[in-house]
């Protein structure tokens, strides 16, 4: 061993390196956690879009099936409509149809 090592100096070093890296230890311990607080957030943040994206795509295959639905029904009403002009239609045929008839008739059969 040498003569002039004296312990007391070296446990007080060994004790200030001690310390300090105690305090970076600390130091990155707080890192740490505000990375953990911030992944959180983020979490959360990233969580609130994939609702609202849920929500979205509920809304819309919702209005779809409505959509649909009215479709069908404004179809058969159309389908209707045109078969009560299909009917008006031929009755005014045939109600011009007859017309040129009586007026061609002689005066004394009207």
């Amino acid at each position: 061993m040498d003569p002039d090592y004296d312990p007391a100096s070296g446990f007080a070093r060994a004790a200030q390196t001690m310390a300090e890296t105690q305090q970076i230890l600390a130091q990155t311990n707080q890192r740490i956690e505000a990375t953990q607080r911030l992944a959180l957030r983020l979490q959360g943040f990233a969580l609130a879009l994939l609702g609202l994206a849920l929500l979205g795509t509920g809304v819309v295959v919702w209005q779809h099936l409505t959509q649909g639905t009215e479709h069908a029904a404004l179809l058969q009403g159309l389908r209707q409509e045109m078969q009560v002009l299909d009917v008006q239609t031929q009755a005014l045929r045939e109600v011009l149809r007859r017309t040129p008839e009586r007026e061609q008739a002689p005066e004394g059969t009207k």
